[in-house]
């Protein structure tokens, strides 16, 4: 049952929120905020809850609103306005220009009822609120903006009591039923502590599967169903009062089929008992109409105009027990706020009692809206494609065209052909290149009005007269897209409707769209159709697509009319030109000679002709342009010898020989005396120096006559003066890849023998060691004194091995900051310090080593320095240590050997930027980089900059001019024999040379052989004040480098403790365990000691590290560790074992991060109380060096101070095992905190990051010294206590871990 209205105010009443998917409020439910404070509700904002809402909605400034035939500039809009697909374009003005349709017309309309100047007769408007692009929108002015808010129509058209419901899905969103699948709700297993459960099984071993209950019958109505607003009508409805009785006396089946009805997607509705008694579900009202409310109500009273209808079909079924179908039925529903027109589908289907009888009726709808518009329109447009084809003029297109229009009288109710006329008429095809403008339109058909009515007249002028289409023509042929025009505005222009034939339902179209007929071949207008709009159809995509292919089917007939037309057109002329043909060949043929000449006088090439005299009798101008000192001279060879070189003369003279004598063609290049200059845009700075001369091509082939004599000769000469430059530069380009590659095979042999002498150093120590030991066959013990010397000599080849790998290392370093200074990835850091510290503590750092190699070193302060008073600066103090490093190695390297061993390092100060002096320090002017950007900013915050200058003055052998040349490049040394007798890979004084030039300074010598050399640098900075008072005095930070110095004794340069304290903002309060008290440090000391840790603490202005001996004494720290490795290189794994056994620790091992997790139910920390303590099964364990203790019940736990991790590891890595452990931490399945210390060979920055937000509390790098690694270890343990003691600890050893990472970012690289 169905009727064809629909009451107005019960479809604007209706809202549909169930389209678009519900944003959860977070962070807090809509219960707790129904429990929160008034305060804390006041805190929500309204662009807060706008960013929630699931209505478009947008702001705009009131003065904004009021300006016209602009965009409108969005203040603000939240997601849900771009969810909708081009709606934030459309409503802002700033159309799609792939669309053939003109909506600005519509958007201007929106935008004057935005402004409060909407038109009295819009149809749009609708009380305060606005239709436009498929929403209903609603203004509120808050202060000064206007916040509209819009609401989808296609949730307006259905209503139901007494509440809002959801109504069916449009057309275009049901494709298929989509099927949500059955998931427990993780929230409802969550309990208060924020612990996660598992959900209850769905199955029941040995019982029957139940789901529900869902009755919406039942006395009680289910909790899924308590915010439906159409059960609760259903319920509401005094159903004792009704045949049916109390819904609690109703028979099973009528309870079955009630919830179906109620349950289903579509509209469908019951028919019960023999006073047929309707209970429908909510999207059945849609088709109700007036009739809606009757829930409950015999149709055959409510709906005495429809029952007529009904009994035949009930009757039908009561005989036969048969359902009956309705492929289609035509019905006009209110949705958009007229009577649509749509096409349904049902079925009435019986529904039997218990017994078999017929006791209710069943209809069911289905809507076919879609397919049937569809099949009407493509079947209009096969007819309109098939009939147009065989158009062979104008005016059978034009009579075919309207005829195929009528065909479809539903969606073409009334429509109007124009031809357009472009002076030439409208039989002819315009050209691309030369439009004429459009004049005046011709009618040429017309459906439902008749010809020369006011609003169809025979000719309409485009740029003439007052007719209500001229202004609209206008606007499509300038934007060449579909204009729409509502019918309202023509009317407010006082046009006449009357006479008006409306085809299809006989209704008036309320919109217009005058559509521009383009020519495939171009975008020529050649014709308009002005269409009116069904007016039981809303003109949505689907009837803008017909629209558009309707266009392009007449306008791909109209093309091929065109072309026909022009074919016949082009083959008239084609005959008329075949006659005009031959009276031109005459007449061509005498202006050959003179193109020829055009030709060769506008040539890029030197054109020639002479006779066998050696005359010439033609030359064109390019000719005159190459021979410019010889252009008087007939005579051939002596224009020639006015541009050779006379060392060419005997060259060129046997080539024309060979022309004039043996009849050969010829071809030769030849360098000229003329001068020529490159291109100033290709001047490259190889060859700005170089003098260069203009080459030229000649070519020349002797013309022959019957008689075998030359008659003339012709030539061609082509200036290659840009190619010979060009190979010349490709050369010298060659010439330095190919002296840059020797360079390179230079570094690799000094690389290769640099790595291969410790390789064998190594390898030899270790076999010493191993024949060390006694033979199986000597049982003897060895004497106190043969021990003794084994001792020694073991000890002394682990010295060597350690000073060994220590070189390589370094040799690996510098090799690393070359990569990253050509990658830009060597960062410069400024902070605050003390440049004379940084020198002191550079000088300090090679007293041991210039004083085991008989070396004078000192430090010298110029008074320039004093005079400027010159305390603190910003500076990187990392890098200019560096570079002293390299300059104090070198000194001392080359010094070592001479009669004389005296170095001196001096520090000046200059407000000018110094400078080369003749006879002086000579400073490399060619930068090879430009200065760092993070200093440049940092300069702009002092008024003025000062130059520090550094000096390195040693008496060593001094360089040659010669050797001065090859310093500070690439892979360079002064000479070959400076490897051969100091060592080195040539990259040192390269390194410097790029982080002075960093620095805003330069680097340069002064040296003369045998009498020593000074080199000297200088870099830009600024004064500045410490951000913190200066403590301690002695700087015990060694930089990572100084170990790598040959002759240095690596046996007391241990590292103090560097244990990694994250100890501010969340994340410190996330990793560290309530038992642990928190440890507050300056953000400065943590950000300045992470960045500079190779420097002393004395020029940053650092505390002291602590003293760990000072600790251990007074038992501060644990005598004794026991430490779990996790390593599964077994090589590592045992050498590691081993020597923390022998320092006194106690070791556990396990083979990777899943073994790591099952041995810690074995130790102290664990809480076997707790219900999570037997998640971890055995599994995975493969075999180690010695096996995991598995203790027995009753034995002790291990108590276990921390925990060496690896990264890359099998089964399960490092990071997921130190997350999972403090996951455990977390949970409480642990006590406390395990202090986990991460040992790695990913030591970039980005890695260590890593590591820590996983959860680590250190990083150790590889290689990496076990006695250092042990200081750390203890570090570590010591910052868990939580002591007052502790505190003094964490402060210092804080800087440690960081120190580990920049050293890996930027490491100190020495020079050679």
């Amino acid at each position: 049952m169905a009727t064809n209205e629909i009451p107005r105010e019960q479809g604007e009443a209706n809202q549909d929120t169930s389209t678009t998917p519900r944003r959860s409020i977070h962070p807090t439910s809509i219960p707790q905020l129904r429990r929160a404070s008034t305060q804390d509700l006041a805190s929500v904002t309204l662009l807060d809850a706008l960013e929630y809402d699931d209505r478009p909605t947008f702001a705009v400034h009131v003065q904004a609103a009021q300006q016209r035939h602009v965009p409108l500039d969005f203040m603000y809009h939240n997601p849900a306005m771009q969810a909708v697909d081009g709606l934030l374009a459309k409503v802002s003005g700033h159309h799609d220009a792939m669309s053939m349709f003109d909506t600005a017309g519509a958007q201007l309309a929106f935008a004057d009822w935005l402004g409060g100047r909407a038109n009295e007769g819009d149809l749009a408007r609708k009380a305060n609120a606005y239709q436009f692009e498929g929403h209903i929108w609603t203004a509120v002015l808050v202060g000064r903006y206007k916040v509209v808010s819009g609401v989808p129509t296609a949730l307006l058209w259905v209503d139901v009591v007494p509440g809002r419901q959801r109504g069916p899905t449009s057309p275009r969103e049901r494709k298929e039923p989509t099927i949500r699948a059955l998931q427990p709700d993780r929230a409802s297993f969550t309990n208060d502590a924020g612990s996660t459960r598992s959900p209850p099984s769905l199955e029941t071993p040995g019982a029957a599967i139940k789901y529900g209950p869902f009755d919406y019958t039942a006395e009680t109505l289910p909790s899924t169903a308590a915010s439906d607003p159409h059960i609760a009508y259903f319920r509401s409805v005094d159903w004792a009062q009704t045949p049916l009785g109390p819904m609690s006396a109703w028979p099973a089946e009528l309870r079955a089929i009630v919830n179906h009805v109620l349950n289903d997607c579509f509209p469908n509705a019951l028919f019960w008992g023999d006073d047929v008694i309707l209970i429908h579900n909510q999207h059945y009202v849609q088709l109700l109409g007036a009739l809606h409310p009757c829930m409950g109500k015999s149709i055959r009273t409510e709906a005495v105009d429809h029952w007529p209808s009904f009994e035949p079909i009930i009757k039908h079924i009561n005989d036969t027990g048969r359902s009956l179908a309705e492929e289609d039925m035509l019905m006009f529903i209110d949705r958009h706020g007229f009577s649509e027109e749509t096409h349904w589908a049902f079925q009435f289907v019986p529904v039997l009692d218990s017994d078999g009888h017929i006791a209710g009726y069943n209809q069911r709808f289905y809507e076919t809206t879609n397919h049937h518009l569809l099949e009407r329109r493509v079947s209009s447009l096969v007819e309109m494609a098939s009939q147009t084809a065989n158009a062979r003029d104008f005016d059978s297109f034009w009579h075919i065209a309207q005829r195929t229009l009528t065909l479809n009288d539903k969606d073409v109710p009334f429509a109007l052909l124009y031809a357009a006329d472009r002076h030439g008429g409208t039989d002819t095809v315009p050209s691309p290149n030369s439009t004429p403008p459009l004049d005046k339109c011709l009618l040429k058909g017309a459906i439902g009005v008749e010809s020369d009515h006011p609003i169809a007249p025979s000719v309409i002028s485009v740029n003439e007269g007052s007719h209500i289409f001229q202004s609209f023509l206008q606007q499509a042929i300038k934007s060449r897209k579909a204009t729409i025009v509502q019918l309202d505005e023509l009317v407010s222009t006082g046009t006449t409707l009357q006479g008006i034939k409306w085809k299809g339902y006989g209704e008036p179209c309320r919109t217009i769209v005058i559509c521009p007929i383009l020519l495939t071949i171009g975008e020529q207008v050649v014709g308009f159709l002005i269409l009116g709009i069904n007016p039981r159809r809303p003109f949505d995509e689907a009837y803008q697509s017909f629209v558009q292919v309707t266009l392009r089917l007449l306008a791909t007939s109209l093309a091929s009319v065109l072309l026909l037309e022009e074919e016949k057109r082009q083959r008239e002329m084609a005959i008329g030109q075949a006659a005009r043909i031959q009276e031109h060949l005459l007449a061509e043929l005498h202006l050959k000679e003179k193109k020829f000449q055009r030709f060769a006088e506008r040539s890029d090439v030197g054109i020639f002709i002479m006779d066998r005299a050696g005359k010439y009798t033609y030359r064109n101008q390019r000719w005159y342009d190459l021979f410019g000192v010889s252009v008087k001279e007939d005579d051939v060879m002596t224009a020639w010898e006015q541009i050779a070189f006379p060392e060419d003369f005997d060259k060129f003279a046997a080539f024309f020989s060979k022309l004039v004598v043996d009849f050969e063609p010829i071809c030769f290049e030849l360098r000229t005396k003329l001068h020529w200059s490159p291109p100033p845009d290709l001047v490259q700075p190889e060859c700005e120096a170089t003098t260069t001369f203009k080459w030229i091509l000649c070519s020349a082939y002797p013309e022959v006559d019957a008689n075998g004599q030359i008659c003339e000769i012709v030539g061609n000469i082509t200036d290659i003066s840009r190619q010979k430059w060009a190979e010349s530069i490709q050369k010298v380009r060659t010439d330095s890849a190919l002296e840059g590659k020797q360079h390179l095979e230079h570094f690799i042999d000094t690389t290769s023998h640099e790595m291969r002498n410790p390789l064998s150093a190594i390898l030899q120590c270790a076999d010493g060691i191993l024949s060390s030991y006694s033979s199986e066959d000597d049982r003897k013990p060895p004497t106190p004194r043969l021990w003794s010397a084994f001792l020694e000599q073991t000890m002394d080849a682990a010295q060597t091995i350690a000073q060994c790998a220590q070189h390589m290392r370094h040799i690996v370093d510098d090799i690393l900051t070359i990569s990253k200074l050509d990658s830009g990835l060597l960062v410069i850091t400024p902070v605050d310090a003390q440049p004379e510290a940084v020198a002191k503590h550079a000088v300090k750092m090679f007293e041991a080593e210039a004083k085991a190699a008989d070396v004078d070193i000192s430090y010298v302060v110029d008074q320039s320095y004093r005079d400027m008073q010159v305390d603190w600066v910003s500076l990187d103090p990392t890098r200019l240590l560096q570079v002293l490093i390299n300059l104090l190695t070198n000194a001392i390297k080359f010094t070592r050997l001479e009669p004389t061993r005296r170095v001196t390092v001096s520090m000046a100060a200059s407000a000018t930027e110094p400078a080369s002096v003749e006879g002086g320090i000579q400073f490399n002017e060619d930068r090879l980089v430009g200065q760092d950007s993070n200093l440049e900013e940092d300069w702009k915050q002092a008024p003025e900059v000062f130059f520090i200058q550094f000096c390195v003055i040693d008496t060593g052998r001094g360089l040659s001019e010669e050797e001065r040349g090859n310093l500070f490049t690439r892979f360079s040394q002064a000479s070959p024999r400076t490897h051969i007798n100091y060592g080195g890979s040539g990259l040192g004084l390269f390194i410097s040379r790029r982080l002075t030039e960093l620095q805003g300074g330069a680097i340069g010598l002064a040296s003369e052989a045998k009498k020593g050399s000074i080199f000297s640098f200088y870099i830009k900075t600024r004064r500045s004040k410490p951000a913190i008072s200066r403590k301690g005095s002695i700087p015990n930070v060694i930089p990572e480098d100084i170990r790598h110095r040959p002759g240095t004794p690596l046996i007391n340069l241990t590292r103090p403790a560097h244990p990694l304290r994250n100890l501010t903002g969340e994340s410190d309060r996330r990793r560290t365990p309530p038992s642990c008290k928190a440890q507050t440090r300056h953000p400065f000391t943590r950000q300045v000691s992470m960045t500079h840790a190779q420097v002393s603490p004395e020029a940053l202005g650092l505390p002291p590290d602590p003293d760990l001996k000072e600790l251990k004494r007074s038992k501060s720290i644990s005598e004794t560790l026991h430490v779990l490795i996790v390593e599964d290189n077994l090589v590592n794994q045992k050498v590691l074992a081993k020597q923390l056994r022998n320092l006194g620790c106690v070791v556990s091992v396990a083979n990777h991060g899943r073994e790591a997790l099952e041995f810690l139910p074995k130790t102290t920390c664990w809480d076997h109380s707790h219900p999570r303590s037997r998640a971890l099964t055995q599994s995975y364990h493969i075999p180690s060096t010695e096996p995991i203790p598995d203790l027995v019940d009753g034995s002790p736990p291990v108590e276990l101070s921390l925990i060496l991790m690896d990264w890359e590891m099998p089964i399960m890595n490092g990071l997921t095992a130190v997350a999972q452990i403090r996951e455990l931490e977390k949970d409480g399945v642990m006590r406390g905190r395990m202090p986990v210390i991460g040992v790695t060979a990913n030591v970039r920055p980005q890695q260590i990051q890593t590591a820590v937000t996983a959860g680590m509390d250190d990083v150790v790098s590889k290689p990496f010294r076990v006695a250092e690694l042990l200081v750390r270890m203890r570090g570590i343990v010591a910052g868990m206590t939580g002591d007052t003691e502790m505190k003094e600890v964490e402060d210092g050893v804080a800087l440690a871990l960081e120190a580990e990472a920049m050293n890996e970012k930027a490491p100190i690289d020495e020079a050679e």
